[in-house]
């Protein structure tokens, strides 16, 4: 009697990761731009890291990381970029040449400009900016309170954009395999995603995020409390800050942030391989100070096995 073995997704993945070693390849790194990608969000721009060899190893499969803000994750188009680059593809390959990182794929998903703060804010949080926050010197006009639609980016995140790169790149499926990255709003984001979408991915770096915003009238810090009481068990988090955004602007979030990290202990989370808390002593709110710590945080997301 003949007996079929049925090979499982997980069981297929980890074949592909196995069975085909990373081997140095001709093609260089690249980053592809898709300027108009559509879908249930207004068009926006999506940037694809691709590895060095990607051309060659075709039978290789690769992890992948979703990055927020995605205008100013790649030097390639740093001329796209509000005041600087992560260099996000310069790093990752860095790291894999010298067997700290796995190879990866990253996608930065372009955030919807005028549209930024209420694409990321959580839907249970609004936001009414203040006079001081307009400096264009043009007449005032009636400031509008921001309500939260990070539900509907989400759903973009898992709908449009995850099974857009998994049918045109060669991406590992499941969440062990997968990361979201982002700083600041983005950051608040990605706490966000963390605790709606946990089966999505199992890799998070919170990066000087903007907890600030889900303070309630009594002082707590909402998406805070909600690390304390709803994150999911077993999930890998990096979360970090710096020391200060700027001479007398505050302090890069390290306050908020240190409030995030004692919350995720009294969920039972312990510092270690799978929870990392980073303080970045003098670094400011800024994409040369993300930049810098890049190296450790991928390194955390996709360890060299």
């Amino acid at each position: 009697m003949t007996y079929c073995h049925i090979v499982s997704e997980n069981e297929l993945n980890s074949r592909r990761q196995l069975s085909v070693e990373e081997t140095p390849g001709i093609s260089p790194l690249r980053v592809e731009k898709i300027p108009d990608f559509k879908g249930r969000l207004p068009e926006r721009p999506l940037y694809v890291y691709l590895p060095a060899g990607y051309d060659e190893n075709l039978q290789r499969y690769y992890p992948v990381v979703y990055m927020h803000d995605g205008q100013n994750c790649f030097q390639s188009f740093v001329e796209d970029s509000f005041v600087g680059s992560w260099k996000a593809g310069f790093t990752a390959n860095e790291l894999a040449q010298k067997g700290l990182m796995r190879q990866c794929v990253i996608v930065g998903i372009g955030h919807g400009e005028s549209r930024r703060m209420e694409e990321y804010l959580p839907p249970y949080l609004s936001y009414t900016p203040s006079r001081e926050d307009d400096k264009s010197g043009a007449v005032a006009q009636p400031i509008k309170t921001i309500y939260g639609k990070a539900d509907h980016t989400l759903e973009y995140y898992i709908k449009d954009v995850a099974p857009y790169v998994t049918s045109h790149y060669r991406i590992l499926k499941g969440p062990e395999n997968t990361a979201v990255c982002g700083s600041s709003m983005g950051g608040l984001f990605t706490a966000h995603f963390a605790l709606e979408a946990p089966d999505f991915a199992n890799n998070y770096a919170i990066i000087s995020p903007s907890f600030q915003l889900s303070r309630t009238k009594s002082g707590q810090l909402e998406t805070v409390e909600r690390l304390r009481m709803d994150l999911r068990q077993g999930l890998r988090i990096w979360l970090d800050s710096g020391t200060q955004s700027g001479p007398g602007f505050g302090t890069d979030n390290m306050r908020e942030t240190r409030m995030a990290y004692e919350a995720l202990r009294e969920n039972g989370y312990v510092e270690g391989t799978n929870f990392q808390y980073f303080l970045d002593d003098g670094a400011g709110h800024n994409e040369e100070a993300w930049a810098a710590r890049l190296p450790n945080i991928f390194q955390f997301l996709f360890p060299k096995r």
